[in-house]
């Protein structure tokens, strides 16, 4: 072989791996673009990212406001827990072709897997049994922080909107729901109006600070929380009727817990009392007795998340 057809041969050798490693590089961009627009990153409830496949079919939700986005989005779900009554905005899923997997705090596992599902979204009650269902399926971990409520539901509602491809809908829906909240905090602002948030619950009473589930009234709406001092606790601080007479805000919003779970006497009734009737707020009537289904099993929708704004407004008119 002489020097001459050695140089040709290199030549070709040469060009043939680049075309080669060019086709190759293609195809590797082609796979990275292909995964880039079929996968979606979530931020879950414990503020860390998860990659999800984009538009499961097949959806089990263990969180009653994320049920209420997906209903709102058109998005159908295959699952949902139905014991006990559902909250009148999903009465939709009453029907029988929407499997009961059981209730908020104990799933039906036997049932979920039945279902075959591509994707379970969980809420705070299922939060500790999160690898059992990920033994069925890709599980995320959705829930509102009430503490910071409408930063957290905005997250969780783009997050939701990027996974179906629902980005418009969502964007629509939070303006709206982002200027309800903007005009009450305005009004409560320029009344300089306080509140105490508290809950009934089987013949006792808890206080709830800023830094709670329910944290939208002082942080979002403007409320001005008196009491500086109150222990910050999943559950509320328990206090006696005498709270009132020395903490006398201009507002008390009570969650009745009894007519969520049929347990205990009213709210109504626990608060008609000689003591509760000596105050302010009862005397000038501002005790303020909230949709408790909403407020207590499904904070965090499009729904519900207007009909509490919608409920707080109404009632300081």
């Amino acid at each position: 072989m002489n020097k001459k057809i050695a140089i040709i041969i290199s030549i070709v050798i040469i060009a043939t791996i680049g075309i080669f490693s060019i086709g190759m590089k293609k195809e590797k961009n082609t796979e990275s673009d292909s995964k880039a627009t079929t996968t979606v990153s979530v931020t879950d409830a414990n503020g860390e990212k998860v990659e999800l496949n984009k538009n499961p079919e097949r959806i089990v939700v263990f969180d009653y406001g994320v049920a209420d986005i997906l209903k709102n989005l058109g998005v159908d779900i295959v699952g949902l827990p139905k014991n006990g009554t559902l909250p009148e905005i999903l009465s939709v899923y009453a029907d029988d072709k929407y499997t009961n997997v059981g209730d908020l705090k104990e799933p039906d596992f036997e049932a979920i897997e039945a279902l075959n599902p591509d994707l379970i979204i969980i809420g705070g009650r299922q939060a500790e049994q999160i690898d059992s269902f990920k033994e069925i399926a890709p599980t995320v971990y959705l829930a509102v922080n009430g503490e910071n409520y409408m930063d957290s539901f905005s997250t969780v509602a783009t997050d939701i909107g990027n996974l179906f491809d629902k980005q418009d809908e969502v964007k629509k829906a939070l303006n709206e729901i982002e200027k309800k909240v903007a005009d009450l905090k305005k009004v409560v602002s320029k009344k300089g109006i306080s509140a105490s948030v508290v809950m009934s619950n089987e013949g006792s009473v808890s206080l709830f600070s800023q830094a709670s589930r329910y944290g939208l009234i002082y942080s979002d709406l403007g409320f001005k929380q008196l009491d500086k001092n109150i222990e910050e606790s999943t559950h509320g601080q328990q206090i006696t009727f005498e709270y009132f007479l020395e903490n006398n805000s201009d507002y008390v919003f009570v969650v009745d817990r009894g007519s969520v779970t049929g347990k205990g006497e009213s709210a109504q009734t626990l608060f008609d009392n000689e003591i509760m009737n000596k105050t302010d707020v009862a005397k000038n009537d501002k005790i303020v007795y909230l949709d408790s289904v909403v407020w207590y099993t499904m904070t965090g929708g499009i729904e519900s998340t207007n009909i509490m704004i919608d409920e707080i407004a109404k009632a300081i008119k």
